[in-house]
């Protein structure tokens, strides 16, 4: 199962870099859902850590839930069959699903996860998030549906969207050799509002 790209590693390690600058900068504004076309600047991330609910305090949704809310692949493109997978944290559960699509060399996939308020999968990454902009791309907060969202870019063609719902589910998009309208097309297509309504 491919969940990540190897041509998201730069992007990750501008967020190393990004938090290094901040600490050593000591950082205090918050993001905004914009970032300006110059040199790099970071911002810590407001309202982008797990929720205060307890860990563990509901019971994940069976993956098989989560593999519904995994859309069919947008024109052009072919979609491979879901995936599910429960793991176990402590002394509970959490679940993730997924799928990959292809279109000609470009390459998406899109996993869905629910952390049960565990800090896990993607919420681990997510608390790492700063904003950023260099010539070789970005990090930036937004808005998706309503919902708290990171977006990626990593020149010349590697796309990535995290939405993090109800502070419990995570949604993950990202497209490789593709185009940004490839990756609006995919993170347009999911039903935030049926995921957010999971209990």
């Amino acid at each position: 199962m491919k969940t990540t790209s190897s041509k998201l590693l730069f992007p990750a390690l501008i967020v190393v870099l990004g938090i290094c600058l901040c600490m050593t900068a000591g950082c205090t504004s918050s993001s905004s859902d914009t970032t300006t076309p110059e040199a790099a600047t970071t911002a810590p991330a407001a309202g982008t850590t797990v929720s205060g609910a307890a860990r563990g305090s509901v019971t994940a949704v069976p993956f098989e839930t989560l593999i519904t809310f995994l859309p069919a692949a947008p024109a052009g493109w072919t979609a491979e069959e879901p995936v599910g997978i429960t793991m176990a944290v402590e002394d509970g559960q959490w679940t993730w699903s997924s799928r990959d699509y292809t279109k000609g060399d470009a390459q998406a996939a899109i996993v869905i996860q629910d952390s049960a308020y565990y800090n896990v999968g993607q919420w681990q990454m997510w608390n790492t998030f700063t904003s950023i902009e260099t010539t070789e791309g970005y990090y930036k907060s937004k808005t998706i549906g309503g919902h708290p969202a990171w977006e990626v870019f990593s020149k010349p063609d590697s796309y990535g969207t995290w939405v993090g719902v109800n502070e419990r589910f995570m949604v993950y998009v990202s497209v490789d050799g593709g185009s940004k309208q490839d990756l609006d097309a995919f993170v347009n297509a999911i039903n935030y509002g049926g995921i957010a309504n999971l209990k």
